[in-house]
């Protein structure tokens, strides 16, 4: 107890009242000499008012600061500092008044009603296991910057009534940022809704496997650049172009199996120009028809001498030979 003017119960409990502190210490005797440096330890203690004689004690101790006081308060006055004790009522060692609790024991707190916690700086320092469970509905809110973070490759969840309950997210910027993959699993419908700019990129592989009818709309254009690309339909390709269609190429190749075009108008000096190429062809076509005629005459001319050589043969076969005149005739 401290020491000084006292008023005595009768009980061994005694009160100093000339003092800035009124404390209750009930000690912890170590069972062996030298389990602790002075010998003496914290069994559980209430102090009121500025610092007691106990925590000037307590510095000079480096293990028992640690049990009168959170790890947290130790860092922020600084590690070996005497403010340790001296501002551990208040800002001032003089005339703060503050509440000090510490045991070696549990800390069970109840309220059958109700409890009513307001204070400045708050930070709970938990070295277990942190649990919360509310019956009720939890309304947190910051009026500053909120963080949630876990340990490091420590998993973060947020489970809305095991995948019973929604979600939801309001946000003005929203940023993600993934270090390794990411995996979206969606049961139902899902819909993006983007009033401004949409922009992707994606500097690997992209694979798209749709099991239904895909339908892509595009109100004002479309715009495609690639270095190169490959579509496989195996069903039917359908293309609607109601004003026009340009195909700039340097080469291309193209394998139709049957082809049905209907041309509704052709104009420009491109479109002119291939159908005067295909009246081309099908003149050169009936000219090719006439060399083959001419060569056929060339290459009797060329079988004189075997005509000659075989005249009784020719002579034998010279009904088959009126016979073919006809259809020579015929075919001219």
């Amino acid at each position: 107890m401290s020491d000084g003017n006292t008023n005595d119960s009768g009980s061994d409990s005694k009160v100093d009242y000339n003092t800035k502190h009124v404390y209750f210490y009930l000690p912890k005797v170590p069972t062996e000499d030298g389990e602790v440096d002075d010998n003496i330890d914290l069994g559980a203690m209430l102090r009121l008012g500025g610092y007691c004689d106990l925590e000037q004690q307590a510095q000079n101790v480096p293990s028992d600061q640690q049990h009168y006081y959170p790890q947290k308060h130790i860092e922020s006055q600084g590690a070996g500092s005497e403010n340790i004790f001296k501002k551990s009522a208040g800002s001032s060692d003089q005339s703060s008044h503050g509440i000090l609790m510490a045991c070696d024991g549990h800390f069970l707190l109840k309220a059958a009603e109700k409890m009513f916690v307001e204070t400045g700086d708050h930070h709970l320092q938990v070295n277990g296991d942190y649990e919360h469970e509310t019956t009720g509905s939890v309304n947190v809110q910051s009026g500053e910057t909120m963080s949630l973070k876990s340990g490091t490759n420590k998993t973060l969840t947020l489970n809305a009534g095991d995948k019973t309950g929604n979600m939801e997210l309001l946000a003005n910027n929203k940023t993600e940022t993934v270090q390794g993959n990411r995996t979206t699993t969606t049961s139902g419908d899902n819909s993006d809704t983007t009033s401004g700019n949409d922009s992707k990129i994606t500097w690997g592989f992209t694979k798209k496997i749709n099991g239904g009818v895909n339908w892509t709309a595009f109100i004002e254009g479309q715009l495609v650049t690639a270095t190169w690309g490959v579509q496989a339909y195996g069903g039917t390709l359908i293309k609607f172009y109601p004003l026009s269609e340009v195909v700039i190429a340097g080469m291309r190749f193209q394998a139709t199996g049957m082809n049905v075009a209907r041309v509704q108008l052709q104009y420009g000096y491109a479109a002119l120009s291939a159908q005067q190429r295909i009246a081309n062809l099908q003149d050169d076509i009936t000219r090719i028809e006439a060399v083959e005629m001419k060569t056929g005459q060339v290459a009797v001319g060329a079988t004189v001498d075997d005509i000659r050589a075989e005249t009784v043969g020719l002579r034998a076969a010279q009904g088959e030979a009126d016979a073919q005149m006809k259809d020579i005739v015929v075919f001219v």
